[in-house]
C-alpha cells in the first residue's frame, strides 16, 4: 500500500510540475524578447512579430522554448481521446513553428543573425525531415502498444470521432509538410504562418474540449456544478477571445499592411490567454490525485 500510495504522489507532482512548466515555456517567450527589445534592438524598436525575434540574439531562446513547449504538449495526457490528438497536434506543430523560420523583419535595421534564403532552406532541409523521421517512429512505436492493448481489452478502441479527428490533422499536417518543401524564399513565411496558425487552433479546440468535459471532473453536489459551470464559462469565453485574435492576426498577414506592431501584440496577447486558460485549468484540476477527487482513479492508471 505505501509503495502504490508513493507511485501515485510521484506521478501527480510529476504531472503538476509539467503544467507548471508549460506557463514558465510561455512567459520565458515573452521575457526573451521584451529582453531583446530592452538590450538589442533598442527601446524605441520592436520587430512586427515574436517569429521575427529568430534574426536576433533571442534565436535561442525562441527556439528552445518552442521544442520545449512542443514536446511538453505531446507528453501531457489529455482528458478525452480528441484532447490528446489535439494536443499531440499542437505539440508537433510547434515543433515545425520552431524548425521553420519566417522571413527576417528589417523594421529595425540589418541584424548579425540575418540569413539568406539558401542558408533558411538548407536549415529547413536537415530540420523538418529529422522531426519527420522521430515523429513517424514514435507514431508507429505508440500505435503498435496501442493495437496490443486493444487486443488484450485493456482500452476501448478509438471511436470514430477521434479517427475522424486524427485524419484531419493529419491532412492539415501533410499540407503543411508540402508547403515546406515547394515554398522557397519569401514564401516559406506562409509554411511558417500556417504551422503557427493551426498551431493556436489546435490549442483553442483543446479549450473547448475541456470547457465540454468540465461536468465529468466535478461532483453532483450544487457547489460542484456551480463551479464546474464557472470553469465552463472561462474555458469557453478564453476560447472566443483566442479565436477572434487568431483570425485577425491571419487577416493582418494576408491581407493588410501598415498596422504597425498590431500582428505582434495580438501574438502577445495570445500567449497570455492561452497561459491564462493553464493556469486556471492547473488550479481546477490542482487535487487529480486526492482519492475523492473524481479523477483520481486516472491517476492510477484505469480510465473511466
Amino acid at each position: 500500500m505505501r509503495t502504490s500510495v508513493t507511485h501515485s504522489r510521484d506521478v501527480v507532482q510529476t504531472y503538476r510540475y509539467l503544467r507548471g512548466a508549460m506557463v514558465s515555456l510561455l512567459l520565458a517567450l515573452l521575457v526573451s524578447v521584451v529582453l531583446q527589445w530592452w538590450l538589442g534592438t533598442g527601446a524605441s524598436c520592436w520587430l512586427g512579430s515574436i517569429s521575427a525575434y529568430y534574426f536576433t540574439p533571442a534565436r535561442t531562446a525562441f527556439v528552445g522554448t518552442l521544442c520545449a513547449l512542443g514536446i511538453a504538449l505531446l507528453a501531457y495526457e489529455g482528458h478525452s481521446a480528441e484532447e490528446n490528438v489535439l494536443l499531440d497536434f499542437s505539440g508537433f506543430m510547434a515543433l515545425l513553428v520552431a524548425a521553420v523560420p519566417t522571413v527576417p523583419d528589417g523594421r529595425c535595421g540589418p541584424s548579425a543573425f540575418d540569413q539568406s534564403t539558401d542558408e533558411i532552406a538548407a536549415g529547413v532541409g536537415i530540420s523538418v525531415p529529422t522531426l519527420v523521421v522521430v515523429a513517424t517512429i514514435a507514431l508507429a512505436v505508440i500505435a503498435t502498444i496501442r493495437v496490443r492493448s486493444v487486443r488484450r481489452g485493456q482500452e476501448a478502441p478509438p471511436s470514430g470521432r477521434v479517427v475522424a479527428l486524427s485524419l484531419v490533422c493529419v491532412g492539415i499536417v501533410v499540407v503543411e509538410l508540402v508547403l515546406v518543401a515547394l515554398l522557397r524564399g519569401p514564401l516559406i513565411a506562409v509554411a511558417h504562418g500556417v504551422a503557427a496558425s493551426t498551431m493556436v487552433a489546435g490549442a483553442i479546440a483543446v479549450m473547448v474540449c475541456s470547457a465540454v468535459r468540465v461536468d465529468q471532473r466535478h461532483g453532483q453536489s450544487a457547489s460542484e456544478r456551480a463551479k464546474a459551470a464557472a470553469y465552463r464559462r472561462t474555458y469557453l469565453t478564453l476560447a472566443i477571445i483566442l479565436g477572434a485574435l487568431l483570425a485577425l492576426t491571419v487577416v493582418l498577414h494576408l491581407a493588410v499592411a501598415g498596422f504597425g506592431l498590431t500582428v505582434l501584440v495580438a501574438e502577445v496577447v495570445i500567449l497570455v490567454l492561452f497561459g491564462a486558460y493553464w493556469v486556471v485549468q492547473t488550479v481546477e484540476l490542482w487535487n487529480l490525485g486526492d482519492e475523492e477527487h473524481p479523477e483520481a482513479r486516472e491517476v492510477t492508471g484505469v480510465r473511466q
